[in-house]
């Protein structure tokens, strides 16, 4: 039934891939699990075209790796493969902060940190998932501002990689009032088209992330995670 119009299609694929992609972050769907549309469809109470192609974006954002006539399999990341991610990260991304602050108009950067400041909010009511959607809205924002081609697809190639690290990270007690802190003094250096003051703060950002890494790792395991290759 619910292939009969495009637009109920569209909403019943949000609903279903909400509610896997919640799964995997909460561990119910541990990495290297692989996950059945019919099984899931069947759970959901959908049909299996919604599921498909919630798996679709799934794969997108990096939280499952689509292998062909094989299935699909919630992605893995080892500790030491995260952090040379956020080693990779640290080198690259205070170079995006740095061409936001200098390239932008004015305008531009003071409505980027306008949207820095809306981060409050979600730190305020404690609501880990709008944080996360506002930050990862605000990510896009300062990349966008960074006016680079080049930077564009390598951010594309590694920001989904940490996207279950960064929902894990931000669900541990006091981390979202120090992730808002340090995404507003990025902000706030972007705002004044500081470029060196905003390399600094995301550098430092950078390196305080890759800090908070090895508490959500257990040394046996492997942590499901968006994005590295499903080996």
């Amino acid at each position: 039934m619910f292939d009969a119009a495009p637009a109920q299609l569209v909403s019943v694929k949000d609903w279903a891939l909400a509610r896997i992609r919640a799964r995997i972050y909460s561990g119910e769907f541990q990495p290297g699990v692989k996950l059945s549309i019919d099984s899931l469809a069947t759970d959901l109470g959908v049909s299996r075209t919604p599921v498909r192609d919630a798996f679709g974006q799934l794969e997108r954002e990096g939280l499952v790796t689509i292998t062909s006539r094989i299935g699909v399999f919630v992605r893995r990341l080892t500790r030491s493969e995260a952090e040379d991610i956020y080693r990779i990260k640290e080198a690259i991304e205070p170079l995006m902060a740095r061409w936001a602050a200098e390239r932008p108009s004015a305008a531009q950067r003071a409505e980027y940190r306008g949207n820095v400041a809306g981060l409050a909010t979600f730190v305020a009511c404690g609501d880990v998932d709008e944080y996360i959607r506002h930050l990862e809205y605000c990510r896009r924002e300062l990349l966008r501002l960074a006016q680079s081609s080049p930077l564009h697809d390598i951010m594309d190639a590694i920001d989904g990689r940490v996207r279950l690290l960064r929902y894990r990270s931000l669900q541990r007690p006091g981390i979202m009032q120090i992730s808002a802190g340090e995404h507003r003094r990025i902000a706030d250096a972007v705002a004044r088209g500081d470029g060196d003051a905003a390399f600094a703060a995301m550098q430092q950002h950078m390196h305080d992330c890759r800090l908070r890494i090895p508490p959500l790792f257990d040394e046996a395991t492997a942590l499901s995670y968006a994005g590295a290759a499903q080996s």
